[in-house]
């Protein structure tokens, strides 16, 4: 697994409004070695660089992926890491 202390930003972009959801999904990230604390709800990726986590919800999993390469035009490439079911 990767270790998600030693990356830079972790965006979670749930895109939905209801806080249960984000609650548990904030809670299931945790279990997956995702520090509570460092998970900012942020959808504008344009923040990212290399090497930042970006966690999108696309029901019913969350996807894990990790910023590889950001082009000088602003293009963010990233490639998952990690699916988590959201039970």
């Amino acid at each position: 697994m990767t270790d998600f202390k030693l990356m830079g930003k972790i965006f979670f972009a749930p895109n939905t409004s209801d806080n249960e959801l984000i609650e548990k999904a904030k809670s299931k990230l945790k279990e997956n070695g995702i520090q509570e604390d460092l998970i900012e709800i942020n959808y504008n990726v344009q923040e990212l660089e290399e090497d930042d986590i970006y966690i999108s919800y696309d029901p019913p999993d969350l996807v894990i992926r990790r910023v590889y390469a950001k082009t000088p035009s602003g293009f963010i490439k990233m490639k998952s890491v990690k699916t988590v079911k959201l039970d």
